[in-house]
């Protein structure tokens, strides 16, 4: 144990707390990781569960909207009433497959007597390349049964909008320029309308269920943090090694060269034209060789290989022939 007293000295003192520092930082970066994963496997599952569930039907549904929380995101609610479609507006900056337009966002007023906010689907830009919406296909009139998918109120981004329009699906800014009693901690994403209307928006896509690399790279984070002590450790015993080869090149040099001296410390000339400073400066040399020589000169490791060479590949050969004569 003698060889890691060095591990005492300030310096290695102040590397190690600096590992440990460097251990605390990737295991708390892991950790952020891990909860983004559980979050997005929370969600995921929120959507497994809840997309394709049987629908609230009546006071239920009604109860989902009015009382909202977010366990019941992606479930369905099936909802009878009448579209307000004079109070229909336009959310601007929507995609879907990849192409920016508009999702028309329509009153609707349920038998019961409540308003709420149906989304029923994206339309493009219209062609007349302003960026205005095109045209919004008429929500069917009279008695209509809606099946939508609830989601919670999207807040309002305070821009200025095009009369018509909003930013987001802030069904609070939507109560304001409609003057209408709307529900507003959330909305319905319209599936399906009976009777079915002779134009409508693009319907919505399931969510992609994706997962995200978060979890690899919680993985990852929590490996670095144990690396980090596996690097202070390797490079603690690479130096035990140096000063090891130090040690016994400088015995081998002063070896060498104490046949230059006889019993009593005089030098003696070896008739091979070194004189007394040589000597002297061999040895200084070996005792202040610079680390980087030192590095250049130390023997280095030899990797292992498990390669089979090509003289035991021609002895396995023979030897597989003479067992078959």
């Amino acid at each position: 144990m003698a060889a890691y007293s060095f591990l005492l000295s300030g310096r290695w003192i102040a590397w190690f707390l600096l590992c440990c520092i460097g251990a605390v930082l990737c295991l708390y970066l892991g950790s952020w990781q891990m909860s983004r994963a559980d979050a997005m496997t929370a969600r995921n599952d929120l959507i497994v569960n809840n997309y394709d569930a049987a629908p609230l039907t009546d006071d239920d549904a009604v109860g989902a909207l009015t009382g909202f929380d977010g366990s019941q995101q992606w479930h369905p609610v099936e909802l009878t009433g009448s579209y307000l479609p004079e109070d229909t507006l336009v959310v601007r900056n929507r995609a879907h497959e990849g192409v920016i337009g508009y999702e028309v966002l329509v009153p609707f007023q349920v038998t019961s007597g409540e308003i709420v906010a149906l989304d029923r689907g994206w339309i493009p830009t219209s062609e007349a390349g302003d960026g205005s919406p095109s045209e919004i296909p008429a929500p069917p009139a009279g008695e209509v049964t809606v099946t939508a998918r609830l989601q919670p109120a999207e807040t309002d981004l305070r821009r200025d909008s095009a009369e018509g329009q909003i930013a987001s699906v802030s069904v609070e800014q939507a109560a304001e320029l409609t003057g209408l009693p709307l529900v507003t901690d959330a909305y319905g994403q319209v599936a399906t309308e009976e009777p079915a209307p002779a134009a409508a928006p693009e319907s919505f896509s399931m969510p992609d269920l994706d997962y995200g690399p978060n979890l690899s790279y919680a993985l990852q984070w929590d490996a670095f943090a144990v690396l980090v002590f596996v690097a202070y450790g390797y490079s603690a015993r690479q130096k035990v090694r140096n000063d090891q080869w130090d040690r016994e090149y400088a015995a081998q040099i002063e070896d060498e060269l104490s046949r230059y001296y006889d019993d009593h410390g005089n030098f003696v000339s070896q008739g091979d034209g070194m004189t007394e400073e040589d000597v002297v400066r061999r040895l200084e040399m070996v005792d202040d060789m610079p680390a980087h020589l030192k590095d250049i000169m130390r023997p280095k490791r030899v990797k292992r290989t498990f390669s089979v060479v090509d003289a035991e590949e021609e002895d396995a050969l023979l030897e597989a022939y003479e067992s078959r004569r």
